[in-house]
């Protein structure tokens, strides 16, 4: 029987999306799932007005009942739990097909007899992951924080932590097809929900960065580019590279960038490291065409869009050997970056010690990167949708 042709403009899709109140890498994905589809609308629990105006002026935008609650941004992990229920009050039968990116609980948003596709970016963490989890100790709140704390800290490891992780499981089973944004989350999803998954990488806007003009010396001086977060091995860097008296450059803020400071300050380091707080997109840019190397300490990445980004400026990258970054840095040919394999300063400290950096050439770097091009998303995708669309 031959398949049905189907035009991509004649396909109208329900792109679900968690609560947009930032853009970072998750919101760039998204960008991408909604360019992919012409005929497309964008549904979340809840919105900022400000990104969506800049970031999503030509798309039409749904939100549930949320977007009326007070002071989302101070309650969101409170507000967290009603996330299921914003999802489930959403009805798409006016649509061909669902896709939901999800990294907690847009997966929930279902109608019965329309295909659902899931992006998972990775089952929640606060849920399935408990090492990974990023919460700070009560004592160090403060206010709402540590009222807030308190209510987690009540939910979970109980029995209401294994009802909702058997609801998550079961919003997971309920999907048509699920997509893994790596191997590393693929194994998660059959691990916690019992799915089996497809890998599509998620979108790297290397054409972007390859059109910015390139550097043809790299400057002497490491970078680390991100949140500044203890669980992102922000203090692995700092104390390595004052070992070694490499300087280091510190791109990014975070809730614990005041505790990196002073730990700088306890080691003397303040020649070494330089911290540069927030940058823009032109900042970042100068940044990573420049750096000796990328440092990437970071455990249970479940992709990780920097190092690429990092690659497709001609730029090495050093990293922990761990997540989905195993799957982006090539150690082979083309020899795009190194791994350390002890989350310890010492494992970080050999390899920074031996490290060449004319080991690699920028032009591998950038071939590396190009496997990873918005592009190749784009066009994986929409085939997969069309795909599911013919056989159904």
């Amino acid at each position: 029987m031959q398949k049905k042709n189907i035009n991509l403009k004649d396909i109208k899709v329900a792109v679900v999306f968690e609560p947009l109140y930032k853009m970072g890498g998750g919101e760039l994905h998204l960008k991408y799932i909604l360019e992919a589809f012409p005929n497309s609308e964008l549904f979340t629990a809840y919105y900022d007005k400000e990104i969506v105006e800049k970031e999503f002026s030509n798309v039409k935008v749904h939100h549930s009942f949320m977007q009326y609650l007070p002071a989302k941004e101070k309650l969101r992990y409170l507000y967290l739990l009603l996330n299921p229920l914003a999802y489930k009050s959403f009805n798409f039968k006016d649509y061909d097909v669902i896709i939901s990116l999800s990294s907690h609980f847009s997966k929930f948003a279902h109608t019965k007899g329309i295909p659902h596709i899931d992006d998972c970016m990775t089952p929640p963490k606060f849920l399935w992951q408990k090492d990974d989890r990023t919460l700070k100790k009560k004592e160090q709140m403060t206010g709402i924080n540590k009222f807030l704390f308190s209510i987690y800290s009540f939910f979970m490891d109980t029995f209401l932590e294994d009802m909702w992780k058997k609801w998550d499981r079961q919003a997971a089973q309920k999907c048509t097809k699920i997509i893994a944004n790596s191997n590393v989350v693929k194994e998660r999803i059959q691990k916690f929900y019992n799915c089996d998954s497809d890998v599509i990488y998620p979108p790297v806007e290397v054409d972007k960065i390859l059109k910015y003009p390139q550097v043809n010396r790299k400057e002497n001086w490491y970078l680390y580019l991100g949140r500044v977060e203890r669980y992102k091995g922000v203090h692995l860097a700092i104390k390595a590279c004052d070992k070694l008296d490499l300087p280091l450059k510190i791109a990014g803020s975070g809730d614990d960038l005041e505790a990196m400071k002073e730990l700088v300050d306890k080691l003397g380091a303040k020649g070494i490291v330089k911290f540069l707080g927030y940058v823009s997109e032109e900042e970042k840019y100068e940044l990573m065409s420049r750096a000796k190397a990328l440092i990437l300490p970071i455990r249970g990445e479940d992709f990780g869009i920097v190092p690429v980004e990092a690659n497709a400026f001609g730029t090495p990258v050093i990293a922990y050997a761990d997540g989905g970054i195993l799957e982006t840095i090539s150690t082979q040919n083309p020899k795009t970056g190194v791994f350390f394999d002890k989350y310890t300063v010492q494992s970080l400290v050999d390899v920074l010690k031996n490290f060449k950096s004319e080991e690699y050439t920028q032009d591998n770097c950038r071939k590396q990167a190009q496997n990873f091009a918005s592009e190749i998303f784009v066009y994986k995708l929409q085939n997969y949708v069309k795909d599911i669309l013919q056989s159904n």
